[in-house]
């Protein structure tokens, strides 16, 4: 009895460990359900294209085997994934197979592969992994071996079955061999420095950036160092790729032209793209023969002469030259602070016109001076003098209740920053209107780090009302017949709840004469919801082609209750028209569709991202319904643009949705909705299908997917309206009516289902 005792937990541990190299689940096929519905199922098993049963008498070991009684399609499956691999290892695959009805010798064939999130599918092994079809009338066993490639994480385990045949599967395995390879050392590759100061120099003089140090270990590629991006030519590397354990770079700008570049440095090592290190190197140059200039007409601004509480203004011309960035402009108040300025941004190597204001609060003299700098450009200093003479009686003024439509001196371009705001006061800007309609507050000033900006609330502390605010702020008036014809600004809400009555509008505002005052809410996106608290949003309103009136008015709109429980509040930044150097971002991808296996890891295409005039790196983040179920590849990008992936796993079957947000400052920012339909192991038709990228091109669809077959398309009462073949796993539909549709997708690897809205 002893002796047994101590057999027992010897025969459990070898039990356990056997089972511990298995790496297929149910191998054996003893694990299985039937229903009315949806006849027998293996569990951990996909079926495609074959109908399956129970076979308890006729196997190989255990109580049962799986019986195809019937393939009908040409490419029939049983399939299983598998996951979580030692790098460096041999694997045996095994199948035991017996073929009942034979199909002309044609039966069974092996149709495995590894893919990597990278590249997908490999070629790896595909000679052994890829057969021919074989058959055997008896118990036959079928076995291959494979050792794992660098970058694969996952393999694909499928077994063809020919159509009409029918045949017995028992006794499946996929194990790692005894003496496998040794597990190679963890390769490495780091970079430093980084992140580099802008350089300055002249025309055709270079000048080098501090010098890096690569670092590697345990890589079997060279480490490879390349230089992208438009101003990439004006950029070099000392080195192009090494081998060596520790490596120095020096990078070199020689711009040719004057300007400011930028160019983005890749690092990398084939087959270990996860170690990839990328940084952006900047510089600007200018030609000491013509230097940046800033000038102004007249050169000389005359005297200000004005009443207290009146206004008197001159306008000027402010020219440059040579200019590789913005002029800039800041106010010094050296007696008094009586004059404005009607902007402190102006766009460079163009005619822009300038509006000085004097409005004195008190009588006296008043002198301040207007500083205009450019980058590597001669400071110009304007001098401002006035005298203020006592007016009439001071009478505290009044909120402004109605619009004045003045369109005289309409401007062909606008930037305000709100430079002059002062934080929680009246806000005054030259030209501009800022009228309350209802309740007694108006637009205020306010400043967030440093950041000063416009801002509207209805909230009053530990006062309850039932009464309405209005507040508008309008921008002076602004001509149509200018070059850049999009309309930007920033917006942030906070405090925004569910069914929130306090929302902001943007209005497009005409005024004819004689006719009536026409106003026209435009729906831009500004945030309503919750999940958009506290985040900046970069908007752009394009109003080309659009029927506007030579001068015309844009507006923000304010409306909620008064008192302590409206506490929603918008700010608003950076308002521009006019301007033709936007930053802009594009996406080869405005939707990512995916299907994926409960529990399992499902990784995107790649998604590319395009750029023109960013200033700034962009941001990615994750939004919506279910972000917490997506991974990004990235979190940023840089200026020059780039490719990312998103990754998705949830043990939650149904739809999951979100989105991706790229924002990066003075661009618009861009969202991609992102959704996943998530299925049973046992239901899912194919674990490995492919993502589907669809892509909206005014009102044509852009279809992309590994193995794409053909789509249709549906209305949303299900009647047919297109059926569309895939030429090289692409499809472009026709222009299509607007409306919502139901868009079903064919690949090889199966079937997947999209909303599509055309608007």
């Amino acid at each position: 009895m002893k002796k047994l005792l101590l057999l027992l937990p010897l025969w459990l541990l070898a039990t356990s460990t056997f089972a511990a190299d298995e790496m297929l689940s149910n191998p054996g096929f003893e694990d299985s359900s039937s229903n009315f519905l949806f006849g027998t199922t293996f569990d951990e098993w996909s079926t495609t294209g074959i109908t399956v049963d129970v076979e308890s008498t006729d196997k190989v070991e255990g109580e049962q085997a799986l019986k195809v009684t019937k393939a009908t399609r040409d490419e029939s499956y049983l399939s299983q994934e598998i996951a979580n691999f030692e790098p460096g290892a041999t694997y045996r695959l095994r199948i035991k197979y017996k073929v009942l009805t034979s199909q002309n010798g044609s039966d069974v064939k092996l149709n495995c592969y590894w893919e990597s999130p990278r590249d997908g599918e490999l070629e790896h092994d595909s000679d052994k992994l890829k057969t021919d079809f074989f058959t055997a009338d008896s118990w036959t066993e079928k076995t291959v071996e494979t050792t794992f490639p660098e970058g694969a994480t996952r393999f694909y385990f499928n077994v063809m079955v020919a159509k009409n045949a029918s045949v017995l599967f028992d006794d499946f395995s996929f194990q790692k061999t005894e003496g496998s390879a040794p597990v190679p050392t963890e390769p490495t590759l780091t970079v430093s420095p980084t992140t580099f100061t802008e350089l300055s120099t002249q025309l055709n003089k270079s000048v080098d950036y501090p010098t890096v140090t690569i670092t590697q270990a345990n890589l079997d590629k060279p480490v490879t160092i390349t230089l992208t991006g438009k101003d990439a030519k004006y950029f070099s590397a000392s080195v192009q790729s090494t081998t060596e354990p520790s490596q120095a770079v020096v990078f070199t700008y020689n711009p040719t032209v004057i300007g400011r570049h930028t160019a983005t440095v890749t690092i990398e090592s084939a087959g270990h793209y996860e170690l990839t290190q990328t940084f952006q190197l900047k510089g600007y140059c200018i030609d000491p023969n013509n230097p940046p200039s800033i000038s102004i007409e007249p050169a000389t601004i005359p005297a200000f002469t004005a009443k207290v509480d009146e206004k008197s203004t001159v306008t000027a011309t402010l020219n440059s030259q040579n200019c590789i960035d913005y002029v800039r402009a800041s106010i010094e108040h050296i007696e008094g602070a009586a004059f404005s300025i009607s902007s402190t941004l102006f766009v460079k190597n163009i005619p822009n016109t300038v509006v000085f204001t004097f409005a004195p609060k008190q009588a006296g003299k008043f002198h301040s001076k207007i500083h205009f700098t450019t980058l590597e450009g001669k400071e110009l200093v304007v001098d401002l003098n006035g005298t203020a003479t006592a007016g009439d009686t001071p009478v505290e003024e009044p909120l402004v209740r109605n619009f004045n439509w003045d369109m005289s001196n309409p401007r062909e371009q606008l930037f305000e920053t709100f430079d002059s705001a002062v934080k929680n006061e009246n806000l005054q800007l030259e030209g501009w209107q800022n009228v309350t309609r209802e309740g007694n507050r108006p637009w205020w000033g306010y400043e967030i780090d440093g950041e000063k900006m416009a801002k509207a609330s209805g909230y009053v502390y530990q006062e309850q009302s039932d009464d309405q605010v209005e507040m508008w702020i309008v921008t002076p008036p602004l001509s149509y017949k200018t070059a850049g014809k999009t309309f930007t600004f920033r917006v942030m809400g906070e405090n925004i709840f569910e069914n929130c009555p306090t929302k902001l509008e943007l209005y497009y505002i005409d005024t004819i004469p004689n006719t009536p005052v026409f106003f026209q809410p435009l729906e831009v996106g500004i945030p309503a919801s919750p999940d958009q608290n506290g985040e900046w949003n970069e908007l752009h309103v394009n109003l080309e082609g659009q029927n506007i009136n030579d001068v015309f008015f844009m507006a923000f709109k304010y409306t909620g209750r008064w008192g302590n429980e409206n506490a929603v509040t918008y700010y608003i930044d950076d308002i521009g028209w006019g301007r033709t150097d936007l930053p802009e971002m594009t996406s080869d991808s405005t939707h990512v569709s995916m299907i994926a296996a409960q529990g399992k890891d499902q990784v995107s295409g790649k998604i590319t991202v395009s750029t023109k005039n960013l200033t700034e790196p962009i941001k990615l983040s994750l939004g919506g319904a279910n972000p917490s179920k997506f991974k990004l590849s990235t979190q940023s990008l840089p200026t020059t643009g780039g490719s990312f992936t998103v990754s998705f796993n949830s043990n939650n079957l149904g739809v999951h949705e979100a989105y991706v947000k790229l924002a990066s400052r003075g661009a618009a920012d861009k969202y991609i909705p992102l959704s996943v339909l998530v299925k049973s192991a046992s239901g899912i038709d194919d674990t490995h299908s492919q993502p589907v990228t669809i892509a909206q091109t005014g009102q044509r669809l852009h279809i992309q997917a590994e193995g794409l077959q053909h789509a249709t398309l549906y209305s949303i009462a299900g009647v047919l309206t297109g059926q569309f073949a895939a030429e090289g796993e692409t499809i472009q539909t026709p222009e299509l009516p607007r409306g919502v549709y139901i868009l079903q997708v064919t690949t090889t690897a199966g079937k997947t289902t999209h909303k599509i809205v055309l608007r």
